[in-house]
């Protein structure tokens, strides 16, 4: 039977030192090794996988990665290429950060109008299943009665107004679920559907 060292499995997810013994000993307790075990049969990998997940809530240094007061996980430092929240990346951090309050204000639904394509598709991965996501750009030729109809569906409108985007199309994005992004990146974006989030929560 294939089987993988616990060490290297445990090493993958990030836990090391005395990490890596709270793992060891959560799976003993969930039945998945046992002590003096230095493998795992890799039938049960997905499983010791989540088992972990849902013990332990992983996060790296930075501030904004430190868990919420409501985390009902154990919280263990990891790098950050393990951190759950920003996984090493600035952007995947504040995603992270606006799908949540996001939830907690009640939204499920994002309009954004501008960005480059490139942008865009990195937006759309990080929330990727997690979130209604439309986009207006020049492209979509967007005129008062296609762009109208998206912004009453969306429940918050951001406009990277420091892209390239022309008067016509965000002209019709006006009224209190409409915020203008001066900055270009996804952080800049994150940040302010963030803000307005906390507004209405």
């Amino acid at each position: 039977m294939d089987d993988l060292a616990i060490s290297e499995l445990l090493s993958r997810l990030g836990f090391e030192g005395e990490g890596a013994e709270k793992a060891l000993v959560r799976l003993c307790r969930d039945g998945l090794t046992r002590p003096g075990k230095t493998r795992i049969a890799t039938v049960k990998i997905e499983t010791a996988e989540r088992a972990l997940r849902a013990a332990f809530v992983r996060h790296c240094r930075k501030s904004a990665c430190l868990p919420s007061p409501r985390e009902t996980r154990e919280p263990l430092p990891v790098s950050a290429v393990h951190c759950e929240t920003c996984g090493g990346s600035d952007n995947r951090r504040a995603v992270e950060q606006m799908l949540v309050a996001m939830q907690r204000a009640g939204w499920t639904k994002l309009l954004v109008a501008g960005g480059s394509p490139g942008t865009r598709r990195e937006l759309q991965r990080l929330c990727a299943d997690r979130l209604d996501l439309r986009f207006v750009t020049d492209e979509t030729t967007p005129n008062r009665k296609t762009v109208a109809p998206l912004l009453n569906w969306s429940e918050v409108a951001a406009i990277w107004t420091s892209t390239e985007i022309s008067h016509k199309t965000t002209a019709v994005l006006r009224g209190p679920k409409v915020l203008k992004v001066s900055r270009r990146s996804v952080v800049a974006l994150a940040e302010a559907v963030q803000e307005r989030c906390a507004i209405v929560a």
